[in-house]
């Protein structure tokens, strides 16, 4: 298995390759790959994948790259590069579950089991951006959450009325996120809650800074170190990782996901990518927890349903699932603003795919971020109760495959919504509740996604 140390090292002696060299290189190889394992989406449109053969060669390919091509280092400019058996047997030494938080909010993460029927892990904020006036109160209402069993942090753009810029300024602010963290979950009555450090910028000295059993991030917490777009990573990240090996605490890729049409091509290199990059996520900074898939981009602003998008996610999925201990998370987006029913039947549709490709339910929120305005505490329940009652009514992909396409029917024609600018316009976070006009919208939705079939007692 190889070590932090073993990376660290090639990042400084492999192969010199031209960033630009590289995303073109990478578009060839994907396509490539897809062509050689034949991963194009099925001429039938299923809703997710039923053939254990598709994920197994999506599997191969992600290897293949790995090998074949290696891992982008933005920092020094070179190739690190792996050979299969290294591949593997990292990959083999990755947990199956672990341990998080402190005392009565001790929690256990593990991998799930694709369509999943035990109960799920839930992180229902943050990942979105916060004024500093209410980010303790903000953080309080996401924990009181029965459900939630950590919380990720969230950035912001000034601290103490200055604007963040400069590495004193990062520090001074990084320290000041996990402070109101873990203000804001000892106000909820949940000390011991896991938190997971969201980087207000990737130097390694901003990502370390935050660091501090009192008031800072403990060993029972985590912290985001994602890889980049085109499966590109750095040392400060790498650097931060292998402090944390020392020091304790889970750490989460926020990019096991490609979007169809970059420089990984078309649907089955996005695909491929999405893989790489979750493996990629373990192998350079030991990354056990990741959420991901495959999007399509849709620049109009109608909802469409792309069958494709989520046979390829169901494909991610069912390849870490056959060949990895991985302990993948899902969320329920939408490109609508909170506060409105369009965005809460996109979280429906999203959260039906959460049991049925095993994972747990991660942060419901507009997919393009807003200050102040991309979430609410009900956004995140409502995603954790559709996913819940899915897995309870036993559903499997090609029931789930039908609830969604019914889903989808209600979305017909329908616009992207952004009605609300801010939370407190819609959500009493004071007294973590909707406003009577969003109740109003959640329990029209809930009764219409029950109409079609979904039971909630």
């Amino acid at each position: 298995m190889l070590s932090l140390l073993d990376i660290a090292e090639r990042t400084q002696k492999g192969p010199k390759v031209n960033e630009n060299a590289w995303n073109m290189g990478l578009f060839q190889k994907m396509n490539e790959l897809t062509e050689r394992y034949q991963l194009y989406y099925p001429k039938d449109n299923p809703v997710f994948n039923c053939d254990d053969a598709v994920a197994d060669r999506a599997f191969q390919a992600a290897l293949d790259f790995l090998v074949e091509t290696g891992i982008y280092c933005i920092s020094t400019g070179r190739v690190i590069q792996l050979t299969r058996n290294e591949v593997l047997s990292t990959i083999k030494g990755m947990p199956r579950q672990f341990t998080i938080g402190e005392g009565k909010d001790t929690r256990v993460l593990k991998q799930r089991h694709l369509e999943e029927k035990e109960e799920l892990n839930h992180c229902p904020g943050h990942h979105a951006p916060f004024t500093e006036e209410l980010a303790p109160l903000v953080v309080k209402s996401f924990a009181e959450i029965p459900s939630a069993d950590y919380l990720e942090g969230f950035n912001f753009s000034e601290v103490d009325g200055r604007e963040i810029f400069g590495l004193p300024m990062e520090v001074y602010a990084g320290k000041r996120e996990a402070t109101w963290m873990r203000q804001g979950v000892a106000k909820a009555g949940r000390p011991g809650l896991a938190i997971a450090y969201y980087p207000i910028n990737t130097r390694a000295a901003a990502m370390i800074a935050p660091i501090a059993r009192e008031g800072g991030l403990r060993p029972s917490d985590g912290i985001l170190l994602s890889v980049l777009p085109d499966i590109k990573v750095e040392q400060d990240y790498l650097t931060t990782a292998i402090l944390r090996e020392e020091y304790g605490g889970f750490k989460l890729n926020g990019n096991g996901q490609c979007f169809d049409g970059g420089f990984a091509g078309d649907l089955g290199g996005a695909l491929i990518e999405s893989l790489v990059c979750t493996l990629t996520g373990w192998i350079v900074y030991r990354d056990i927890l990741c959420w991901g898939g495959v999007r399509c981009f849709t620049p109009v602003k109608e909802i469409p349903l792309h069958t494709s998008e989520v046979w390829a996610s169901s494909v991610w999925s069912q390849a870490l699932h056959r060949h990895t201990n991985y302990i993948i998370f899902i969320g329920a987006d939408g490109r609508s603003g909170p506060g409105c029913e369009t965005q809460l039947l996109e979280i429906a549709r999203r959260a039906v795919t959460i049991p049925i490709n095993g994972g747990n339910v991660h942060i419901a929120r507009q997919l393009r971020a807003r200050m102040n305005a991309s979430q609410s505490p009900l956004d995140a329940e409502w995603g954790y109760e559709v996913a819940t009652a899915v897995m309870r009514a036993g559903l499997n992909r090609q029931s789930a495959g039908d609830l969604l396409l019914k889903i989808s029917e209600k979305l017909k024609g329908r616009m992207v919504e952004a009605p609300y600018y801010d939370i407190r316009e819609f959500y009493d976070i004071v007294h973590h509740k909707p406003l009577p006009n969003y109740e109003k919208a959640y329990l029209k939705v809930k009764e219409e996604i029950s109409a079609l079939g979904l039971n909630f007692d």
